[in-house]
């Protein structure tokens, strides 16, 4: 990628994007054959939102695009928490928050690790289903939760459960047969159990 079309997505310069479209009206789609990180890649991790939608905008096809460490740009924007970002990319197209990157993770995946609380409402209301989706070493989100500590985003999954009548995933056993409580009683963490 251009060190300029990157620049102007790590600081979210659209002006810059258009004018270095204007001298190149192919590097888009020039960056599109290569792996690796996209400029739409760079602007959801560093939170730019206007150069997010101008991106999905020209580029939708970005949106669903893995960079050579297994993340899309939803995963960054989940795990980085920025909500309006996250809600954008689900406008070009919702099953994003079901696109399996590194370890099979979803962006509700990192979301959950990094207790993202709001965006991890927003990706269960937008897609409900992927609360079910789990990694390849078998961990549901709730697993994931009570691994990094993630107290109140294992609250909030618990009601989600309830809700969407899906409890039966606290029993779900990971490719070591810990269940969550299992996990919950060996790190000592209490507040899950109770």
């Amino acid at each position: 990628m251009d060190g300029r079309l990157f620049e102007a997505a790590r600081t979210g310069n659209v002006v810059g994007l258009h004018q270095l479209l204007e001298e190149d009206p192919l590097q888009l789609h020039a960056i599109a054959l290569v792996s690796g990180d996209t400029p739409l890649h760079i602007a959801s991790m560093t939170g730019h939102l206007d150069f997010v939608k101008e991106m999905t905008r020209l580029m939708p096809g970005f949106a669903c695009e893995l960079n050579q460490d297994g993340f899309s740009p939803m995963h960054l924007a989940a795990a980085n928490g920025y909500l309006e970002i996250v809600r954008e990319l689900l406008k070009v197209d919702s099953n994003l928050c079901r696109l399996k990157g590194r370890e099979r993770k979803t962006a509700l995946h990192f979301a959950v690790v990094k207790g993202r609380v709001e965006v991890i409402n927003e990706l269960l209301s937008s897609c409900p289903e992927s609360v079910e989706d789990v990694t390849i070493g078998g961990e549901t989100v709730l697993h994931l939760a009570v691994m990094n500590y993630q107290f109140e985003a294992f609250e909030v999954m618990i009601e989600k459960l309830k809700q969407l009548s899906k409890e039966s995933l606290l029993n779900w056993k990971d490719e070591g047969g810990n269940t969550v409580l299992h996990l919950a009683t060996y790190t000592k963490q209490r507040e899950v159990s109770d």
